[in-house]
């Protein structure tokens, strides 16, 4: 006899809150500001170009812990690079990370 899974009844707690009381709920990318979109984007155009290239894209998966920065990287200039010049703009960046793109 396979043992039957539980599922907890939706009585109003939030679990991860009550697991992981420090974190913050997850704010969905579409959620985001234009102020926090312009700081995140700064936070890795680290040589303030207005531009994000290849590298500072691979660098920023990388510090956030993401799994295959280098396939990611690929896909965000695939997709993200609207003038095919090789970078990714704020305002590109704005629509992939809206689109849910880039988290």
């Amino acid at each position: 006899m396979i043992p039957r899974t539980i599922q907890p009844k939706n009585i109003g707690i939030d679990y991860k809150a009550a697991i992981f009381p420090s974190q913050k709920p997850a704010t969905h990318a579409s959620q985001l500001s234009e102020e926090q979109l312009i700081k995140i984007f700064r936070r890795f155009d680290t040589n303030e170009d207005g531009l994000l290239s290849k590298e500072e894209v691979k660098k920023a998966y990388n510090v956030l812990g993401k799994s295959f920065p280098g396939v990611r990287t690929w896909w965000a200039l695939h997709v993200g690079d609207e003038n095919g010049d090789g970078y990714i703009s704020q305002n590109e960046f704005n629509k992939l990370v809206k689109k849910n793109y880039l988290i």
